[in-house]
Order: structure tokens, then C-alpha cells, then sequence
């Protein structure tokens, strides 16, 4: 008899449970599971497990640890998060799993034993979900806004999702149709991206800050809105304008996430070799910044590996004054704050800029809960859960997974219980 597959449901999303199941094996009989996706720049990956069938004849992969593979123990994820990059023909690999968009993960799943191919199955793992509308924003911004169909529970909570210095809508369209599939209407803004499409700037550099002031209040207006129950959040550059902008505009935020945030604004980010300049401006003028050590900023291979050495001297090589005009004036904000961060951040010290945020908010008797959930074993990069990791010098992609899966249940359950 051939093997029966027990594989995922129609709802599938990526940051659920992935169930695989194989029955009808032989008792003890050894098999291979191999698992291939393709990321959006068409480089392939693959993770493989090989299991031992129970007395039943069965392989669970919530309940069986491959015996070898490519992750150990029992992790009913664990096929997924830890692809690999196949090389290339030409010997190179690439660093990342890029995922640009939030069309379905396509993962294809191969079954062999003793070397002969048994089947394959190939599911789809959504970020979307069927009852979710989803539109593409040119203007008045660029951006992606993703909501739910009418709630029985009335109107919804919004949340405005910013990306990171990857630009574009990195990172911020998946975690958007994440919250969507949760119950929440979200917008990713694209605020600048770095061939300037959509007619964005193509640099970091002196964003007006009325761009997310725009976005945010087209969010609050659409219909079936609760204006009052309006969050931000972001990523890494993205955080430090969440906090900016929630500081700066307190009452159009109740509830604020950053991962791997920012304490200060930093100089901008330039492709090309340009003057100095801030990251980010309001009502025309460029906000006060921390300026990186050297002369302006292209950012060469050799400083783009010591990012956080650059951070960390530029907090240290700056007068009392100076960090105080570039500090963010979180105690402005009334908002409930939640900052998430991991030990090994190889870009910046987010975990100490996220503890000098909370030693503000403390000395002021800052009246809304403010939390900083730290991981001991995650880097900079806490992404989406269960694709496939991108592991940071002195990371266990296990960690990074792990970082990834938990910091997201934290993030619902924070939002869910102060805007939901």
C-alpha cells in the first residue's frame, strides 16, 4: 500500500502550525522528507529531515524529531524555517530568503525511502486570508492597505505597519496581511525606497515625517473604522519612526510596537556620497540628528559589517546636548509601547536604546504600560514566522526561528488586548 499524506488544511497560514503527517509506512521503516520553496528573486531552497515510522506506521512531524536533517528535535515547523539556499551554478549562495510580497509561500514537500521517490505534495501558506480586502495604494502615498470584511464585533482596530532601511514594502506588507488575518485593518507604507519607485525618494534621508501623518489619518478615515483604536509599528529604521511619530503625534496613537527600535534619530542613509543629513524632517525642517563618525555616509561593504560599531560611536562621540536634541521624546507619546529586541543585534544596541526608552518613560511617571521583551539568542532581524531564517553572525537559526514564532504571538496578544 502506498503512503497516505495527512498534509495542511485549506487555511493554511505561514504563522500557523504546519501539520504533516505520513501513514501507512512500514513500523520503523527510515524515510525523507525534503521540503522546496523558491523566494521571490527565484533562488531556490531546501531543508530535509529523515524519520523513523512509529509502531502504527506513521510520521508526525508535531510529534516525531528527524533523526538527522537540517534542524533537530520535534518543531512541526521545523521543515520550513530551516531551508537552506541551494547553490548556484555558479558557486554562490545567497544570504537571505527574499519575500517582497505577501502572495502564498509555495512549499513542496518530497517523500522517499531508500533513495526511491514515494510522492509529493506542494501546499500553499498564506498570509492573506480569504476574507480580507486587499488594495494597492498610489496615492495620496504608497502603500498597501489590508482589511477584513465587516466584523459582527463593530468597527475595527487599524494598525500602520513601517518597514525597515531595506525599504519599499519589505517586511511591513507581510506583517500588515498577517494583522489582517487577525482582525485588524492594516496599512504598510512604503516611505522611501531605494530605486525610487512609486515616485519615493531613493534615499534615507530627510523623510518628511508628514508622509506617515498622511497615511495614518487616510487609515483612521476609511470606513468601518475606529479611529481611536489606531496603533503603529515597525522595523529596525522603521521603529524609530513608530516612536517619532507617536511622540510627535500622541493623540493619533494608542498603541506603539518597535522591533529592534531606536532611542535617537540617526543621520540618513544615502546611496551616493552627499552632505549630511537627517534622517527624517517635520514641517519642512530636518529634525536633529546623531551624526555617524567619519564624513558623509555611502555606506562601503567594510562599515556596512560594522553598523553597530558606527551606532555605537556615534551615541559615545555625542555631546550631552547633541543626544539630547536627537533624542525621541517618547515621554510626549500616550501610547501603550511595546519594544521588542535580541541580544546579538549586529546593526545597532537596540536592546539598550529600547532600556534608555523605558528609564525615560519611568522618570517622567509615564502613565501607559511600556514594555521591552528581549530574546538572549535572536540578532537584529526578528522577522516573519516560520520562513526560512536569516541567521546573523552569532545567531542559531534555531534561535532566530524561535525569536521570530514567539515575538509574534507577543505582538498579537499586546495589540489584541489594547486595541482589539
Amino acid at each position: 500500500m502506498e503512503p497516505v499524506w495527512s498534509i495542511g488544511q485549506a487555511t493554511n497560514r505561514i504563522d500557523g502550525t504546519l501539520e504533516l503527517g505520513i501513514g501507512y509506512l512500514t513500523p520503523g521503516q527510515k524515510i525523507m522528507l525534503e521540503a522546496f520553496a523558491q523566494d521571490d528573486l527565484g533562488q531556490a531552497w531546501r531543508s530535509y529531515g529523515i524519520y523513523r515510522a512509529d509502531d502504527q506506521g506513521t510520521v508526525d512531524t508535531a510529534r516525531t524529531a528527524p533523526e538527522e536533517g537540517t534542524y533537530s528535535g520535534i518543531d512541526a515547523n521545523g521543515l520550513l524555517w530551516s531551508m537552506r539556499p541551494v547553490q548556484r551554478a555558479d558557486g554562490s549562495v545567497p544570504g537571505y530568503f527574499m519575500k517582497s510580497g505577501s502572495a502564498p509561500h509555495a512549499v513542496t514537500f518530497r517523500l522517499s525511502s531508500d533513495g526511491v521517490l514515494l510522492g509529493e505534495r506542494t501546499v500553499d501558506l498564506h498570509f492573506v486570508s480569504a476574507d480580507v480586502r486587499v488594495t494597492e495604494i498610489t496615492e495620496p502615498f504608497a502603500g498597501k492597505y489590508f482589511c477584513p470584511e465587516a466584523s459582527e464585533r463593530g468597527p475595527l482596530p487599524a494598525v500602520l505597519v513601517l518597514g525597515g532601511s531595506a525599504g519599499g514594502l519589505l517586511w511591513s506588507e507581510q506583517m500588515a496581511a498577517l494583522l489582517s488575518a487577525h482582525g485588524f485593518a492594516a496599512l504598510a507604507l512604503a516611505y522611501f525606497d531605494w530605486q525610487g519607485r512609486s515616485g519615493l525618494p531613493n534615499q534615507l534621508a530627510e523623510v518628511p515625517l508628514e508622509a506617515v501623518d498622511r497615511a495614518m489619518r487616510w487609515l483612521q478615515a476609511q470606513p468601518g473604522i475606529d479611529s481611536a483604536r489606531a496603533g503603529v509599528m515597525g522595523l529596525s529604521k522603521g521603529s524609530e519612526l513608530a516612536l517619532l511619530y507617536a511622540s510627535m503625534h500622541p493623540q493619533a496613537v494608542r498603541a506603539v510596537v518597535g522591533y529592534s527600535p531606536a532611542s535617537h534619530v540617526f543621520e540618513g542613509i544615502s546611496i551616493a556620497s552627499v552632505s549630511r543629513r537627517s534622517s527624517w524632517t517635520h514641517e519642512g525642517r530636518p529634525l536633529p540628528y546623531l551624526p555617524y563618525p567619519g564624513g558623509p555616509k555611502s555606506w562601503t561593504p567594510a562599515e556596512l559589517a560594522q553598523l553597530r560599531k558606527l551606532h555605537e560611536r556615534a551615541l559615545e562621540i555625542s555631546t550631552d546636548e547633541e543626544l539630547e536634541a536627537a533624542r525621541i521624546p517618547v515621554e510626549a507619546m500616550r501610547a501603550l509601547a511595546l519594544l521588542i529586541t535580541g541580544a546579538h543585534d549586529a546593526t545597532w544596541p537596540a536592546a539598550e536604546m529600547a532600556e534608555g526608552v523605558l528609564q525615560t518613560l519611568k522618570k517622567c511617571g509615564y502613565r501607559w504600560e511600556a514594555r521591552h521583551e528581549h530574546f538572549p539568542e535572536a540578532g537584529h532581524l526578528i522577522d516573519i514566522p516560520n520562513l526560512p531564517v536569516t541567521a546573523e553572525h552569532g545567531v542559531r537559526a534555531e534561535a532566530a526561528a524561535a525569536a521570530a514564532r514567539e515575538a509574534w504571538r507577543t505582538v498579537l496578544t499586546f495589540l489584541q488586548r489594547h486595541l482589539a
